[in-house]
């Protein structure tokens, strides 16, 4: 069954149809750009336009923030103007689901990628512009994990403040003083949650043979399977009604 994904992240959107059975992604992914100083109406009218240019599918959309139903709560890495805005309504698209990106990450993994056939609780860490976090409970999704947003027990601020792909932009990082940090926030995090398992995922993970030696935790590390395509595959497999 077929449905479109959409990620929104906190430097762009991508959107996609997504095959919801095998998790393949057909065609092209649509990029959207935009920053922090871009609006919620141009952001929701890029997406709107893009939407018009796919087929009549169900639509799943992951979001950087809390959400209740199809409205945002929460978006700490984009303009404060998006709390309150109904997605569904705002992309004409009654039967939207909004989910937030880091649990539609954790769909996608725990359904068809990395986390597939674990039944104990698996913490899903995408590494982007902030720090989302899922969590999946015998194999059924526990929403609302915002570990990133937990206090940093010495550096002040929160965790994805000093530990997230846009920290380690923002103040040069190599790779093994960035993998420093993120242990810091994994050993919080592990504080919070005691997995069976943790998957990382984002952008950062295209070097995770090389800091993935560097990590430390006390449950298992495993690579995303579907790297930054996870977002939105997940929204699409919600789209279709699948709890995973």
């Amino acid at each position: 069954m077929q449905a479109i994904g959409i990620d929104v992240g906190g430097s762009g959107c991508r959107l996609a149809v997504v095959d919801t059975v095998t998790g393949e992604v057909e065609g092209d992914v649509v990029r959207l750009d935009h920053d922090l100083e871009t609006s919620t109406q141009d952001i929701l009218v890029a997406l709107h336009e893009a939407l018009d240019g796919l087929p009549s599918l169900p639509v799943g959309l992951g979001f950087p923030g809390r959400v209740n139903g199809s409205t945002v709560q929460t978006a700490p890495n984009l303009r404060s103007t998006w709390p309150g805005t109904d997605v569904a309504m705002a992309l004409g698209r009654p039967s939207l689901v909004l989910l937030n990106d880091a649990d539609a990450a954790a769909v996608a993994e725990q359904r068809l990628g990395a986390a597939v056939g674990e039944d104990g609780v698996v913490l899903m860490i995408t590494v982007g512009t902030g720090l989302g976090s899922g969590v999946h409970h015998a194999g059924r999704l526990v929403p609302g994990f915002e570990l990133g947003l937990l206090p940093h027990p010495s550096r002040g601020g929160v965790l994805e403040t000093h530990a997230s792909g846009r920290a380690r932009v923002v103040e040069t990082l190599d790779l093994p003083s960035w993998s420093g940090r993120f242990n810091e926030a994994l050993s919080v995090m592990e504080q919070a949650i005691d997995a069976d398992l943790i998957v990382v995922g984002g952008g950062l993970t295209e070097h995770w043979d090389v800091f993935s030696p560097l990590l430390n935790a006390s449950a298992p590390l495993r690579k995303a399977r579907f790297g930054a395509n996870a977002g939105l595959i997940g929204a699409a497999i919600a789209a279709v009604g699948f709890n995973a």
